[in-house]
C-alpha cells in the first residue's frame, strides 16, 4: 500500500486496513515520519508482524483464553489457573491490550501480590501465572518489549514442612474407624506408610497391587472434583512403590471383604470404592476431624520425614517420593538432615 503525505505537517505516514487474527476489521494509522522512506519501513514491518500473528488489539483475556485453548493441561491446572485469573490478574489486566501493559503496572501488581498474600510462594505462583501469558503474548501475537524483564521474579521461599510423627499418627488414626468404619482408615494408613499422593491412592486398582512383590503401581490420579481418572501430576511420579508387611496384611483383607460383598467383583475395581473411587470431599472432612492442624499431603511428608529420621539416604528418598530430580527432594526437605549432619561426625571418633 502507498504511504501518504502529511502536508500540513511536513511528515509522512501509512494507513493500513487489515483483519486480525479474530477476523476484525482494523485500521492502522501511524504519522510522524520525516522520510517517505521511513514510513514505508515502518508500513512493512507492520504488515510482516500481521502474517506472523500479530494483533494490535488483543486483550489479555483474550491471550488467556488463546493460551488456555492451545496448551495441553489437565482440567484441574486448568480450573486452578481460570480461578487464580479471575481473582488476581483479570480484574488488573483483563482488558487492557497486551501492547499497553507496561512496566509500572507489572511492578505495581508484583508488589501487590508480595504485600497481600500471607505466603510469597502462592504469590509466585499467581506472578508467574501472569509471566506465562507474557511469553505466550510475545510468542503468539508478536509482542515485542516484554513488561516483566525489568521487573524480576518473586523471591522463590522455601515451604514449611508439617508433619506428623509415626507413634501418633496410630494413636489418631483409629478415630477414623471410629467415626465412619475401616474403610477412611485403611486410605489413611496406605497414603501414610507409601507416600502416595491422595489422587494417586484413589486412584488405585487391583492391578496395581502386587500383593507377593509388595509394592502397588502408580500409573494414574483421581481428579478430586470430576472423580475421573487422569495422568500423574509428572511423568516420573509413574512407577513402583513398596509397602510394609502389615500394609499387604491390609490389603489382603480388603480385597478379601471386596470380592465377598461387591458384585461382580474383578481387578479392575478400585481398591477404595468398589466400581467407583471414593468422593474426595467426603474423605476430606472426616479426616480433618481426626486430624485438623494436617493437610491430606502433609501424610505424604510425614513418610518422607519418618524415612528420613530412620537414616534413608536422600537419594534413595528421592526415589520412593518419585521425584523428577534430586534438587526437589533436597530443597524440599533438606532441612531435615541437620541432625544426621552431627551424627555423621562419629565416623572421626
Amino acid at each position: 500500500m502507498p504511504v501518504y503525505k502529511d502536508e500540513e505537517r511536513k511528515t509522512w505516514y501509512f494507513r493500513v486496513r487489515y483483519k486480525d487474527i479474530y477476523g476484525r476489521n482494523q485500521q492502522k494509522l501511524k504519522r510522524g515520519f520525516k522520510k517517505q522512506s521511513e514510513a514505508k519501513l515502518a508500513e512493512a514491518d507492520f504488515l510482516a508482524g500481521i502474517k506472523n500473528n500479530y494483533s494490535d488489539n488483543v486483550t489479555i483475556d483474550e491471550v488467556f483464553a488463546h493460551n488456555l485453548k492451545h496448551k495441553k493441561l489437565k482440567d484441574k491446572t486448568i480450573r486452578r489457573r481460570t480461578n487464580e485469573y479471575n481473582l488476581h490478574i483479570k480484574p488488573r489486566f483483563g482488558h487492557l491490550k497486551v501492547k499497553d501493559v507496561n512496566t509500572h503496572h507489572v511492578m505495581e501488581f508484583k508488589s501487590d501480590l508480595e504485600n497481600n498474600f500471607k505466603s510469597l510462594n502462592s504469590a509466585r505462583t499467581v506472578y508467574s501465572n501472569f509471566k506465562i501469558l507474557v511469553n505466550h503474548a510475545v510468542k503468539f501475537f508478536g509482542l515485542k518489549v516484554d513488561p516483566s524483564l525489568a521487573v524480576g521474579p518473586i523471591a522463590r521461599v522455601r515451604p514449611s514442612i508439617n508433619f506428623i510423627k509415626k507413634d501418633d499418627f496410630e494413636k489418631r488414626v483409629g478415630g477414623l474407624s471410629a467415626a465412619v468404619g475401616n474403610k477412611y482408615a485403611e486410605l489413611t494408613r496406605l497414603l501414610f506408610y507409601t507416600g502416595l499422593r491422595v489422587g494417586e491412592g484413589f486412584g488405585l486398582t487391583w492391578i496395581d497391587i502386587d500383593l507377593v512383590q509388595m509394592q502397588l503401581h502408580v500409573n494414574k490420579t483421581i481428579d478430586g472434583l470430576t472423580r475421573k481418572p487422569g495422568s500423574t501430576k509428572t511423568a516420573g511420579s509413574v512407577g513402583y512403590v513398596p509397602f510394609p508387611s502389615f500394609i499387604r496384611n491390609m490389603l489382603a483383607n480388603i480385597k478379601k471383604e471386596s470380592a465377598e460383598f461387591i458384585y461382580g467383583f474383578n481387578e479392575g475395581m478400585y481398591v477404595f470404592g468398589g466400581g467407583s473411587p471414593y468422593h474426595y470431599s467426603h474423605y476430606y472432612k472426616w479426616f480433618k476431624r481426626v486430624f485438623p492442624e494436617l493437610r491430606i499431603h502433609d501424610l505424604r511428608h510425614s513418610y518422607a520425614a519418618h524415612l528420613i529420621n530412620s537414616g534413608v539416604d536422600i537419594y534413595l528418598v528421592k526415589e520412593l517420593m518419585r521425584h523428577d530430580d534430586i534438587k526437589q527432594t533436597a530443597n524440599t526437605y533438606g532441612h531435615l538432615y541437620t541432625e544426621r549432619k552431627h551424627e555423621a561426625m562419629s565416623v572421626f571418633d
